[in-house]
């Protein structure tokens, strides 16, 4: 039986894994960063970012052999140079605080502690986006290229290890994610068009979003819920193109039922 620890952030998806861990019989541990309370476990602890010392200690007396991260949070500077002096010898070793760095050094530690990372796609299959349609009006042949065209740009985004999420008008891309997340980056895309500065043509608005190329899988895999889709339709987005296969989809039937409302097309495809 395993010993499954859940660092669990915002949003849908860490109930979703603590069901899918109880489901398979594993022994739970939360780890609650937000006080959201409302993730049952056999053993539940409410610890912020800021609390890295206390945190990984309670992995350690869990004695943890697998651990999932599940959930957005918003990590200051401060919150990272704290992670990365806790971290001890994993923390210099990981040098750079950005996503990247951070997942490096949770990787280094959980190795040298024998604790199996795992990604909520292991847990919960199912929630892998496929490729090909998924919600919503079918897509237009003709934009074919331009979805491709912003799942690239999604990737090279995340070369530089900002985001993973872009939106395109047409071929141009015009507003890339940045650290206050898809619905920051959606509200600048609102602002953008009712000035005027984007959306004015017979190109649709797309918004894309990739996994950054030497991203792990067991971290942060891009995600879309009901939400995203609301969002998107407020700022006058028509397509959203995920990555098959590396991003998950938060509650199908909901993303389903407001994208046929919405008018929004939802499609999983291949970068490159």
């Amino acid at each position: 039986m395993r010993r499954l620890t859940l660092i669990a952030g915002s949003g849908t998806l860490p109930p979703l894994m603590a069901a899918a861990a109880r489901r398979r019989g594993d022994t739970l541990q939360v780890i609650d960063l937000l006080g959201r309370g409302d993730i049952p476990g056999d053993q539940v602890e409410h610890l912020t970012l800021a609390q890295a010392p206390e945190l990984i200690t309670a992995v350690k007396l869990f004695r943890t052999s697998h651990l999932v991260l599940a959930g957005g949070v918003h990590i200051s500077d401060a919150d990272r140079e704290g992670l990365v002096n806790a971290f001890g010898f994993a923390g210099r070793m990981a040098r750079v605080a950005g996503d990247i760095g951070i997942a490096s050094m949770i990787l280094m530690f959980c190795r040298m502690n024998r604790i199996k990372l795992i990604g909520a796609h292991e847990i919960a299959p199912d929630l892998l986006a496929p490729e090909g349609h998924i919600a919503g009006p079918p897509l237009d042949p003709a934009f074919a290229p331009s979805v491709k065209i912003a799942l690239n740009a999604a990737r090279t985004v995340g070369t530089i290890d900002l985001g993973q999420s872009v939106v395109v008008s047409g071929n141009r891309p015009i507003a890339a994610e940045d650290t206050g997340g898809t619905d920051a980056l959606l509200a600048r895309v609102s602002e953008l068009r009712a000035a005027g500065l984007a959306g004015n043509s017979a190109a649709p608005l797309i918004l894309a979003k990739a996994r950054k190329p030497k991203q792990p899988s067991f971290v942060d895999l891009p995600a879309i819920g009901a939400q995203t889709v609301i969002n998107a339709a407020a700022a006058w987005i028509s397509v959203i193109a995920v990555e098959a296969r590396g991003t998950l989809l938060l509650d199908r039937p909901a993303i389903e039922r407001e994208a046929t409302a919405r008018k929004v097309t939802v499609v999983g495809a291949r970068h490159g």
